[in-house]
């Protein structure tokens, strides 16, 4: 009984997880809606935080090149065999991006105990910044020589 519940458990959030993990763009549905969407979530700087400057412009100029070929009511098997490859692979480039942006942007928060400290506080940040921090650590442990191990018999 425990095993099935489980189990249901563990099948339950994978089917969340794939839910969450819906591709920003389908060329399968129509596409002016989608595009009006990503450009929203874009202009308010939230959604996609962490986007790169460069990373944003090629999203955008991919999404003007999709709604140029598909138009407002155009589907995919409608376009040239080599229309619809550029429209895929500019698909595929949006969707990438935002989901790795989606990824850093989420928050995560922890609960940590400070250095000479009893306290215990909650500290959010994004995936993204957590890394930069992380790799702002180890380049200061580099510089001061401390992440080199002593060389000891």
């Amino acid at each position: 009984m425990l095993r099935t519940t489980v189990v249901a458990a563990l099948l339950g959030l994978a089917v969340i997880g794939q839910a969450h993990a819906a591709p920003a763009l389908d060329t399968s549905l129509p596409t002016a809606a989608q595009i009006q969407r990503i450009h929203a979530d874009l202009a308010d700087h939230k959604t996609y935080s962490e986007l790169s400057q460069g990373d944003r412009a090629q999203v955008v100029n991919a999404l003007s090149r999709i709604g140029g070929a598909l138009g407002d009511d155009a589907v995919l098997s409608s376009l040239h065999p080599s229309a619809q490859v550029d429209v895929v692979n500019d698909q595929e480039l949006v969707n990438t991006l935002l989901a790795r942006a989606r990824a850093d942007s989420r928050l995560v928060c922890r609960r940590e105990q400070a250095t000479g400290s009893n306290r215990i506080q909650t500290i959010c940040m994004t995936v993204a910044e957590r890394a930069a921090a992380r790799e702002r650590s180890m380049e200061a442990m580099r510089k001061t020589g401390f992440s080199q191990p002593e060389n000891r018999p």
